[in-house]
């Protein structure tokens, strides 16, 4: 356990270090949305919202999925505006209780981990570059410059 307290504070300290690589660079309107985003967003306490490090993520348009799973809830095609009201209002109960459920440690990123065949191969990708930042092989600016140059192929 004490191994993996201190792998997960590793892991959660070397965020701001990206940050502040990620931002070094960015002037005028770009350098103030990137502050705002960093102090408004991405406060220590939630981190473990933001990082994914280490977590096998799907890349999928996550958006199709939530409209698929809400169209399954709504078990019509067509709601009227105030059924469609409730569905979101539930939606946004079932939201909150989940971003709890994570920033208070009970739930983590990896038990939300979805499998999707078609980035298979993307996901083994960056888990190479993991393993290369991890080993020591690569810098953390290395690290970020690759995994931001990984993009799927058109199909």
């Amino acid at each position: 356990l004490q191994q993996r307290i201190t792998a997960l504070t590793a892991e959660y300290n070397g965020v701001p270090v990206a940050l502040e690589l990620l931002g070094r660079d960015a002037t005028g309107s770009i350098a103030a949305l990137f502050n705002y985003f960093r102090v408004e967003w991405m406060p220590p306490d939630r981190l473990p919202l933001w990082n994914v490090f280490n977590v096998n993520i799907r890349t999928n348009n996550d958006l199709e999925g939530w409209h698929f799973k809400m169209n399954q809830l709504a078990g019509k095609r067509h709601l009227g505006f105030y059924e469609l009201l409730q569905l979101l209002i539930d939606e946004q109960g079932s939201t909150e209780t989940l971003i709890q459920q994570v920033t208070s440690g009970r739930v983590t990123a990896r038990d939300l981990q979805i499998k999707n065949k078609k980035y298979e191969e993307l996901q083994q990708r960056i888990t190479a570059l993991t393993a290369e930042y991890n080993g020591g092989t690569r810098t953390l600016e290395q690290f970020l410059r690759a995994v931001a140059y990984l993009v799927p192929e058109g199909d």
